[in-house]
C-alpha cells in the first residue's frame, strides 16, 4: 500500500514547470523609495503546456496595493515583463503568484529595501558592481546614510516616474547610444524634473557619451594624458591630503550656459530645467583608490527637494478633485427648493385634497386619492432625480502637467473621476504607459483597487461604484501634448523682465508668470503669440489675490489654492506645517489652463467622453 502512494507523493512535490525570476526596485537587494514608483523585472519560463495566466504583486495588507500582468506563456516561451509598483506604506517585503484558471501555481516572497524621504539615493549604471560604493559614506543635510543603488542598463526604466525616487545616477562605461529612445528621453525628463546625472568621460567617453550628447553640457574631444588632478582636492575641501594621481581626461569645451566647476575643465555641469549634468573629463573609476572620493561628490551633489506631485497626493491620501468638481449630478437642491416642495406637497395632499373632496361631496374617496398624490410626488422626485443624474457614467479629469521650456514633453498626474448613477461595476481602461495608483481617493481615505497590465493597455477592472456615488483615480503618464515656448528672461532678485513665445502647443487660458508669491497675468495665448514679461518678485498676490472665472467642470480658483495655497506642490513634497506650496523660491513658471481631458480613457472597453481641465505649470529659464 505504502508503496503504491509513493510515486503519487513524487509526482505532488514536483517543481510546475512554470518558473519565475523576479528582480524588485532599484538593484537586487530590493532598494525602493516609499510613495515612489519603482520598476519590478519579472522572467517566467514555461517547459510545461501553453499557459495563460496572470501574475500578481501583493504588498502586505489590504491598503498595499495589488498590481495584476496578464501572462500568455507558451510552452518553451521565456517572458520579461516590468511590472511599475508604488506604495505609501514601508514594507519591507511583498508577495509574487502566478495564477491560472482559479489556480495559484506558484507564490515567491520578495525581499524589500524601503528607503525613507530624507535618504539620498543614488543610482549608478556601471559594468562594474563595486564603482563608487564609497558614497555611502556621504550623510544627508538630515544627516541620513546614502543608500547606492547598482542596477543594469537594461533595466533602465523608459518612464521617468520610474526613476523619480532616485536623486542622482552616475553613468560609467554604459553605451548609451544602445539605449532606447524612450530610455534617453525618460533620462531627459529625469533631470529637468530635478534630477542631477553624472556622466563619466575619460577612456570610458566614447561609450558614455554618444546617446547622451544633448543633455552634456560639454563638446568632448580627444584624450589627454597625465592631466593633474589637484583642483578635484580643491573641491572635495581636502586640500591638505594627498591629491588623486594625474589622471586620463578628455578635452572639452564649455556649451552655452554650461560651468566649469574645478577650473581645469575636469568637471563641468549645466542646468537642465530645475536639474543638473554634470560631465567627468575622466572615468568614474580612476577615483576609486582616492581617499576624498566620497568628499568630493558630497561637494558637488545638490541635495535639493524636487516637485513630484504624484507622491505628494499618495502621501496625504488626498483627491485634488474632490473639491474642486461642480458638475450639476453632484449639485443638492437649495435648502430652499426643498422646503418649497414639502409646503407643496403638505398643502396638495392635505387641504387641497380634502377641500376638492368636499366641494365633489366624495370625502370618503380620500383613502384613494391621497396615496395616488403619494405616488405622483414620489414619481416625479425620481424623474427628477433620474433627469439630473443621467444613465451613463460621468468622468471629469483635471490634470497637471509639469513641462519645462524648450522641451516638447512632459510629466502628467491627472484626477479622473467617475461619477455613477446607478450602483454598478466598470471597467476603465488606459493607455500602457499609464501608471494607475492602485486604489481610489474618497476624501482623506484610501480605498484598494487593483490595476492590470497586459502590455499594450492598463486597465482597473471591476470598480465598483455606489448610486449617485462619485471614485476618483490618480493616474500619472508622460505627454507629448503640450505647449512649447521659449523666452529671453532676466531675472534677479527683485524682477523678472524680458519676452515669451509660445511656438506651439494647445491655446492657454489665463495665463501667468509666477515666481514664489508672486504673479503677473498675460491673459490667453495662442500659438505664436509673443508676451512682455515684468514681474515684481516682491509681490504677495500669489495664490491668495488670484481670481479666475468659475465656468466649467473644474473650480480653478480651487485648484491652485489646494495646490499652491498650501504644501502640496512644494519641493520635496507636504512639510505638515500648513506653509504655501510654492516650488521654488528662485525659479520662475508660466501657468495656463487648457480645456479638455488630457489623457484617453475607456469605460467597459469604448472611449470615454470626458469632460475637464488641463493645467500646465513650464519651468522657464532665467538668466541671471
Amino acid at each position: 500500500m505504502l508503496a503504491a502512494l509513493a510515486p503519487v507523493a513524487a509526482r505532488a512535490q514536483e517543481a510546475p514547470p512554470v518558473s519565475i525570476e523576479i528582480q524588485a526596485g532599484y538593484d537586487s537587494d530590493g532598494q525602493y523609495r516609499v510613495g515612489h514608483w519603482f520598476p519590478v523585472t519579472i522572467v517566467a519560463a514555461n517547459d510545461g503546456a501553453d499557459l495563460r495566466g496572470t501574475l500578481e504583486w501583493r504588498f502586505p495588507g489590504d491598503s498595499g496595493g495589488v498590481f495584476r500582468y496578464e501572462l500568455d506563456l507558451p510552452r518553451g516561451a521565456r517572458k520579461r515583463v516590468t511590472l511599475p509598483v508604488v506604495t505609501s506604506e514601508s514594507p519591507g517585503s511583498a508577495v509574487v503568484s502566478l495564477q491560472a484558471n482559479g489556480a495559484e501555481l506558484l507564490r515567491r516572497p520578495v525581499r524589500l529595501d524601503p528607503l525613507t524621504a530624507d535618504q539620498l539615493a543614488i543610482g549608478v549604471l556601471s559594468s562594474d558592481a563595486s564603482l563608487l560604493n564609497s558614497l555611502r559614506a556621504i550623510r544627508t543635510n538630515n544627516g541620513l546614510s546614502t543608500a547606492v543603488a547598482h542596477f543594469d542598463p537594461a533595466r533602465l526604466p523608459d518612464d521617468a516616474a520610474l526613476l523619480g525616487g532616485l536623486s542622482v545616477i552616475f553613468i560609467h562605461d554604459v553605451a548609451t547610444a544602445e539605449l532606447s529612445e524612450p530610455q534617453r528621453e525618460a533620462l531627459g525628463l529625469w533631470v529637468r524634473g530635478g534630477g542631477e546625472l553624472i556622466v563619466g568621460g575619460g577612456p570610458s567617453a566614447e561609450r558614455t557619451t554618444p546617446g547622451l550628447d544633448e543633455l552634456l553640457p560639454v563638446e568632448v574631444g580627444a584624450l589627454r594624458p597625465d592631466v593633474e588632478a589637484a583642483s578635484l582636492a580643491r573641491l572635495a575641501r581636502q586640500a591638505q591630503a594627498p591629491a588623486p594621481a594625474p589622471l586620463t581626461a578628455s578635452s572639452v569645451t564649455l556649451r552655452a550656459g554650461a560651468e566649469d566647476l574645478d577650473g581645469t575643465g575636469l568637471i563641468s555641469a549645466r542646468d537642465e530645467g530645475a536639474g543638473r549634468v554634470i560631465f567627468t573629463a575622466f572615468d568614474l573609476a580612476a577615483l576609486r583608490a582616492w581617499a576624498g572620493e566620497a568628499a568630493l561628490w558630497q561637494a558637488l551633489i545638490r541635495q535639493e527637494d524636487r516637485v513630484q506631485i504624484g507622491q505628494s497626493f499618495r502621501l496625504r491620501n488626498e483627491n485634488l478633485l474632490r473639491d474642486a468638481l461642480q458638475i450639476d449630478a453632484l449639485r443638492l437642491p437649495s435648502t430652499g427648493l426643498l422646503l418649497l416642495l414639502m409646503v407643496i406637497y403638505i398643502m396638495v395632499v392635505g387641504p387641497l385634497n380634502f377641500w376638492l373632496l368636499r366641494r365633489a361631496n366624495r370625502v370618503e374617496l380620500a383613502w384613494v386619492t391621497t396615496p395616488l398624490i403619494v405616488a405622483v410626488f414620489l414619481a416625479a422626485s425620481y424623474g427628477a432625480s433620474f433627469a439630473l443624474r443621467g444613465t451613463s457614467a460621468q468622468l471629469t479629469q483635471l490634470s497637471v502637467v509639469q513641462g519645462f521650456e524648450g522641451a516638447a514633453g512632459g510629466q502628467a498626474t491627472a484626477f479622473l473621476g467617475v461619477f455613477s448613477p446607478q450602483r454598478r461595476s466598470y471597467n476603465l481602461g488606459f493607455e500602457p504607459t499609464t501608471l494607475v495608483t492602485p486604489g481610489t481617493f474618497e476624501g482623506f481615505e484610501f480605498r484598494a483597487a487593483p490595476v492590470t497590465s497586459t502590455g499594450t493597455a492598463t486597465s482597473v477592472p471591476d470598480l465598483l461604484i455606489d448610486v449617485s456615488a462619485l471614485r476618483t483615480l490618480m493616474v500619472e503618464q508622460p505627454v507629448t501634448l503640450m505647449p512649447t515656448v521659449t523666452s529671453s528672461l532676466t531675472g534677479d532678485g527683485s524682477r523678472v523682465q524680458g519676452e515669451l513665445r509660445m511656438e506651439r502647443g494647445p491655446a492657454l487660458r489665463d495665463v501667468q508668470i509666477v515666481s514664489g508669491a508672486a504673479s503677473q497675468e498675460l491673459g490667453d495665448l495662442q500659438p505664436g503669440a509673443s508676451a512682455q514679461i515684468d514681474l515684481t518678485r516682491t509681490l504677495q498676490n500669489f495664490p491668495d489675490q488670484i481670481t479666475l472665472s468659475a465656468d466649467g467642470s473644474i473650480n480653478r480658483d480651487r485648484v491652485l489654492y489646494s495646490l499652491f495655497g498650501y504644501d502640496r506642490f512644494a519641493a520635496g513634497g507636504p512639510t505638515f506645517q500648513a506653509g504655501k506650496g510654492i516650488p521654488e523660491s528662485g525659479g520662475v513658471y508660466l501657468l495656463g489652463w487648457a480645456d479638455g481631458a488630457l489623457l484617453g480613457t475607456q469605460i467597459d472597453g469604448s472611449p470615454a467622453l470626458q469632460q475637464g481641465e488641463t493645467l500646465y505649470v513650464i519651468r522657464l529659464d532665467v538668466q541671471p
